[in-house]
């Protein structure tokens, strides 16, 4: 979507009794159409949305179940998913994993939840994942 209807409010358009009062609404209006313009025109990037990036590093089972570091700080409440967005496979580079990672997890308080099971990750090979949370 791009807007392009965005002017900049200037005192001088209005009638002089009224132009103190436009400048000090301008100097707040302006710069927030700016940035609502900007963001608009594709330059949203992870500080203006909602969702979190995160890099874990974990190693799974054969049944794709973490042997450690099975808690994840998210930095965010109100967590609606996760989309494994990359993954390197630490130990062995020539290892990739078989399907698009999905993790399964239960909401623990405070922002941290618990994964308990990432599907398509090989056994016993440590994967640095790049996660976006929502």
């Amino acid at each position: 979507m791009k807007l392009n209807n965005s002017t900049q409010i200037k005192s001088e358009d209005y009638d002089g009794e009224y132009q103190a009062l436009i400048d000090q609404l301008a100097e707040t209006l302006n710069p927030f159409m700016q940035e609502v313009v900007e963001l608009a025109d594709e330059r949203i990037d992870f500080e203006n949305r909602v969702e979190v990036l995160k890099t874990i590093t974990l190693t799974v089972d054969a049944a794709g179940k973490p042997t450690l570091n099975d808690k994840v700080n998210t930095g965010k409440s109100g967590i609606r998913g996760t989309q494994v967005i990359s993954a390197f496979n630490l130990t062995n580079n020539t290892i990739y994993p078989t399907s698009q990672p999905f993790i399964s997890y239960r909401i623990l308080a405070g922002g941290v939840i618990q994964i308990l099971n990432i599907t398509g990750l090989p056994a016993n090979n440590k994967f640095q994942l790049n996660l976006v949370i929502y």
